[in-house]
C-alpha cells in the first residue's frame, strides 16, 4: 500500500503495519474467514477506527492507553487513504514466524496468532496489499493486533516536531503546484496511475523520489474525495 509518512518513525510505523491485519485461527473455516474479510475490508472503507478496533482481541486493545493512543492513531490512519475496492482477493495462510521474529524490536503480540490474512486489490496501476493477523476465540475470529514497545512509542513521541516539519514542508511544495502541471497531476492520480503521477512531478520539480512519494501523496484528496 501507499504510505503518506517518512523518516525514521515512519518506518517503525509502516514496519508495524505491514504486520497488522486480519487472519484466520487454524480451526476457523473459510466461512468464517470470508465473513471477516467482508466485515474488515467494510470498516477499514468506513475510516473509522471504532469499527476496525470492534474486530480486534481485547488484549491488542488493552495495549492502547492514554499516554500511546495518538500512536495507535497514526498507526491507522497510515495505511487507510484509499479504500479497499470490490474487486479485491484474500487468502489464508499459516503464519510466517519469520514475520512475527521482525516484530520484536518493534512490539509483541499479546496472544500469538493462529493464521496470516492476505488481502491484494488493484485499481488502474495502482496495488494494494494489507496483511492481517487472526486468532479464533470463543467462537469467533479477531484481528490480533501487536502491542508496541514502550521504545517503539518513545521514537514515536521523540520524532513528533520532526514529523510536522516535514509535513508542513510537503504541504507548501503541494500548494506551489501551478497549472498546468497541477491539473495534469489530479488527472492522473484519478485514474489510479500514482506512480506515474510521482514521476511526473519529480522531474518537474527537481525533488527527490521520497519528497515526490508525500507531496502527491496530499494531492489525493483532492484528486479522489
Amino acid at each position: 500500500m501507499r504510505f503518506a509518512k517518512r523518516g525514521v518513525v515512519s518506518l517503525i510505523l509502516i514496519s508495524f503495519c505491514a504486520a497488522c491485519g486480519a487472519r484466520a485461527q487454524s480451526q476457523a473455516s473459510q466461512t468464517e474467514v470470508k465473513s471477516f474479510v467482508t466485515q474488515y475490508v467494510a470498516a477499514f472503507n468506513a475510516k473509522g477506527a471504532a469499527r476496525l478496533r470492534a474486530l480486534q482481541h481485547p488484549k491488542s486493545l488493552a495495549c492502547i492507553t492514554a499516554e500511546n493512543k495518538s500512536f495507535y492513531d497514526d498507526l491507522l490512519a497510515v495505511h487507510r487513504r484509499d479504500p479497499i475496492p470490490a474487486n479485491y482477493t484474500f487468502k489464508a495462510s499459516p503464519v510466517n514466524e519469520n514475520n512475527l521474529k521482525a516484530l520484536e524490536t518493534m512490539g509483541w503480540f499479546p496472544v500469538k496468532p493462529d493464521r496470516e490474512l492476505q488481502i491484494d486489490y488493484q485499481q488502474g496501476d495502482d496495488g494494494g496489499s494489507i496483511t492481517v493477523y487472526l486468532i479464533r476465540e470463543n467462537g469467533r475470529l479477531f484481528d490480533d493486533e501487536p502491542c508496541a514497545s514502550d521504545q517503539t512509542v518513545k521514537h514515536y513521541n521523540d520524532d513528533a516536531p520532526a514529523r510536522a516539519e516535514r509535513l508542513a514542508q510537503d504541504k507548501a511544495l503541494a500548494a506551489a503546484i501551478k497549472e498546468p502541471l497541477r491539473s495534469d497531476l489530479i488527472a492522473l492520480l484519478r485514474e489510479h496511475k500514482t506512480a506515474e503521477a510521482t514521476t511526473r512531478y519529480k522531474e518537474a520539480s527537481g525533488q527527490d523520489y521520497p519528497t515526490a512519494m508525500f507531496v502527491i501523496d496530499l494531492l489525493v484528496p483532492e484528486a479522489r474525495p
